[in-house]
Formats: C-alpha cells, sequence, structure tokens
C-alpha cells in the first residue's frame, strides 16, 4: 500500500475503519493557542495555493536526508491539517504525485514561519526547563525558589555597590 511509507500520524493502518479524530485533530483551544494555531494563521493558510507550494519547492535546495518534524511540529501539522481543510486539500493534491511529504511540511514551515516561530520558540523553552528539571530531580517549586533566592541575594549585592564606590569617589 503506497501510504505505508509515511511515517508519523498520516499512514493509514491495515483494517481501520474510520476511526473518531483524536483530542489533538478535535483540539482545545488552550491547545490550539500553544500549538500556533491562531485566526490569523487560519486565514494565512487559506490564501495558500498548491502553486505557492510547487515554486518553493524548485527554490529549495535539494537535501538527500531531510530532518524529522519535531514533536511540537508534529502536533501542529496534525491539528492546523484538522483545521484548515483548504490545507489538507493542497496537501493531497500535492503529495506524493509532485513532492514528497517532508517536502510538504518543510515548505509548509518555512511560509508559516512568521505566523507560528513564537509558539514554536516558547515550546522549545518549555520543553528545555522540563528536561532540566527531570535531570536535577528538582520539582518546579523548589527550582522557583530557588530563583527568587537567588533573585534576592543579586539585590542584596547590587544595594551595596555603590556603598563600595562612595569612598573612592571623594
Amino acid at each position: 500500500m503506497a501510504f505505508s511509507s509515511f511515517t508519523w500520524p498520516f499512514r493509514r493502518r491495515a483494517g481501520a475503519g474510520p476511526s473518531k479524530p483524536s483530542a489533538a485533530a478535535e483540539g482545545k483551544e488552550e491547545d490550539a493557542e500553544g500549538l500556533g494555531v491562531t485566526p490569523q494563521l487560519l486565514d494565512f493558510v487559506r490564501t495558500l495555493s498548491p502553486d505557492a507550494f510547487k515554486s518553493s519547492a524548485l527554490q529549495l535546495p535539494h537535501q538527500g536526508a531531510s530532518a524529522e518534524l519535531s514533536d511540537w511540529q508534529q502536533r501542529h501539522a496534525v491539528l492546523v491539517l484538522a483545521r484548515a481543510k483548504e490545507l489538507a486539500k493542497i496537501r493531497y493534491d500535492l503529495c506524493p504525485r509532485h513532492m514528497k511529504d517532508k517536502q510538504f511540511w518543510t515548505i509548509y514551515f518555512l511560509l508559516a514561519r512568521s505566523h507560528i516561530l513564537p509558539y514554536e520558540l516558547r515550546a522549545i523553552q518549555k520543553e528545555k526547563v522540563r528536561r532540566m528539571e527531570t535531570e536535577n530531580g528538582k520539582s518546579k517549586d523548589v527550582t522557583t525558589v530557588e530563583v527568587e533566592m537567588q533573585e534576592s541575594r543579586c539585590s542584596r549585592e547590587c544595594e551595596t555597590l555603590p556603598d563600595d564606590s562612595d569612598p573612592q569617589d571623594s
């Protein structure tokens, strides 16, 4: 089956009938906001055409081993396909006849970059903080307390600096 070559959530499972959309695909509003699927993005996606993807594909350098989508990008892709049927239709028309699925998503994320970049950066920052907490084996509360202690210590040190410099000025 041609669909078996696709990875992650776009692959069709053999023998599976129509399934209920997942919570990610239905997308609660707070999930949509966290994934960058905003009304502005949806308006932008509705302006895209297959020609925009084809012309962008010609401008992209040919990459042998294209990078995999991040977890955040995968969840974003599933949600945006569920919310923007126009994008789903473009993808259906282009893949795999004119371009591979990876190339489609690479172009999509380049075209939509200005709309989704702040959300993706926020997700990367949250993931880094979560990883640091896991590595340190500390809870979020302890980390917050430590940060507050460091800030207060710094503010006390900053208050003493002008006093130390006053005798030098006289």
